[in-house]
């Protein structure tokens, strides 16, 4: 009688394996097939979580600047802006007689934030040099034409004041060469609020 290991060898001469041969074999495909698909999982798993962990698009930021009349409710006027965009809200000082400019800028989220205060005399209510407000320390400056103070962007969420007379002249200069005159959109004594409304997906 053969041998097992004749037999083996002579069951690979004709091709056919032995039944212990074949479901060996068939195990190692199975395992093999279960190892691919294992590793496919996470390939795939891995480039969803990838999708899932890539960052947004930055904000396009189409925002809206606008002045709201805080007593009666209602926009008073307003005025696209791009996130980054300065408006400087220009004036003449009650005292000093001297122009003041207020610097802001549309934040990418629809925020109000204080940028500098230009002037070039001191007056009630101007500061004299750097001050802390909140977490924000601000750079005083001296230069050529004036004093400069920087607010590094200082979160402000609204600005309120009072429209004035014309000898204020409280005008908004926006940064492609448009002006609006709190005046002409708002009563004597009315009581307006300065923001920015809107954000990335605000408008189509």
């Amino acid at each position: 009688m053969p041998s097992a290991t004749t037999r083996k060898r002579a069951s690979s001469a004709s091709g056919t394996e032995p039944p212990e041969v074949q479901q060996a074999a068939a195990r190692g495909q199975g395992l093999a097939r279960r190892r691919a698909l294992r590793a496919g999982g996470a390939v795939l798993a891995a480039g969803l979580l990838g999708g899932l962990a890539a960052p947004e698009p930055e904000a396009g930021g189409r925002l809206l600047f606008t002045v709201t009349d805080v007593d009666g409710g209602r926009v008073a006027a307003s005025r696209p802006v791009a996130a980054g965009d300065r408006v400087t809200l220009r004036y003449t000082h009650s005292v000093s007689k001297r122009p003041v400019d207020e610097v802001f800028s549309a934040g990418a989220g629809g925020r109000l934030l204080m940028q500098e205060m230009r002037f070039d005399t001191f007056g009630a209510n101007l500061p004299v040099g750097p001050e802390h407000i909140g977490s924000t320390t601000t750079t005083f400056l001296r230069e050529d034409d004036g004093y400069r103070v920087l607010h590094h962007g200082r979160p402000l969420g609204t600005v309120e004041l009072m429209v004035n007379s014309t000898h204020s002249g409280q005008v908004l200069l926006f940064p492609d060469g448009g002006r609006v005159r709190l005046l002409d959109v708002a009563a004597y004594g009315t009581r307006v609020e300065l923001g920015v409304q809107g954000g990335p997906r605000a408008w189509p």
